[in-house]
């Protein structure tokens, strides 16, 4: 079963998803907090709690990486780097080349 339900931040409505899996946990979709995964039951109400939060965190993030470099790769390499950036825990490539680059 899933449940749409909203929050309102700073007089903005910002539209989230509770979904129970097959696997007992709850999906949650939160675009405006950049949050798509699944928390176990008795997490759920910490994590609502604290959406104003994220969501606030996700836009002040989102002021101060305006800037943009793009730069081209084989589909080969892309892979490569995409692999490399999953097994070391980031959710993009784009964090993970901001991370190698300014270590």
């Amino acid at each position: 079963m899933k449940t749409r339900n909203t929050i309102t931040v700073k007089n903005k409505v910002y539209p989230y998803t509770l979904e129970r899996t097959t696997s007992g946990t709850v999906k949650m979709t939160a675009k405006a907090a950049k949050i798509n995964q699944e928390f176990l039951v008795e997490d759920i109400s910490g994590v609502i709690l604290d959406l104003p939060n994220l969501i606030t965190a996700e836009q002040d993030h989102a002021k101060n990486h305006s800037d943009v470099i793009r730069f081209r790769v084989s589909g080969v390499d892309k892979a490569k780097i995409e692999k490399k950036a999953i097994a070391q825990g980031y959710s993009s490539v784009s964090g993970y080349l901001r991370d190698l680059a300014l270590q």
